[in-house]
């Protein structure tokens, strides 16, 4: 995943088998990539329980950006992420990062270039809006 955020390529991961199981896993060519087992599940009320490599699956990344991305990286390790855009000055819209709770529980960091940021923290989300000075821009997330 780190692969394609460094050539800033779209994706969309695929792999969800409601019947997987630990011994059979996917049901199929002795396959387990699943990202969800119920297997695995220990706590029905828990969103994440049942997860499999959360860690790498869940992560930030920019929903919407107010121009062009030149850089994205999530590190699952340090939790720490960096974007890099060049604004369109055509655009008023705030650029929109989902954070995941998952990484942050207890919240996170913000180091932002110039402008300014917003946290909906109920809604994972970090808007974002370039001052008018520069027209590069770096967001750095940490916990």
């Amino acid at each position: 995943m780190q692969a394609v955020e460094d050539n800033l390529l779209d994706y969309t991961l695929w792999n969800y088998t409601p019947d997987n199981t630990n011994l059979h896993g996917d049901q199929w060519n002795d396959e387990d990539f699943s990202i969800y087992s119920p297997d695995q599940r220990t706590n029905p009320r828990d969103i994440n329980s049942g997860g499999r490599a959360l860690e790498a699956v869940v992560r930030p990344y920019p929903v919407v950006t107010a121009g062009d991305l030149l850089k994205l990286n999530f590190n699952p390790f340090s939790r720490e992420f960096k974007l890099e855009f060049r604004h369109d000055p055509a655009i008023s819209a705030p650029t929109e990062i989902f954070v995941p709770n998952f990484h942050y529980p207890h919240g996170y960091s913000i180091k932002i270039s110039d402008g300014r940021y917003e946290i909906q923290r109920s809604r994972q989300t970090l808007l974002y809006w370039p001052g008018a000075e520069r027209s590069l821009h770096k967001i750095t997330i940490k916990p």
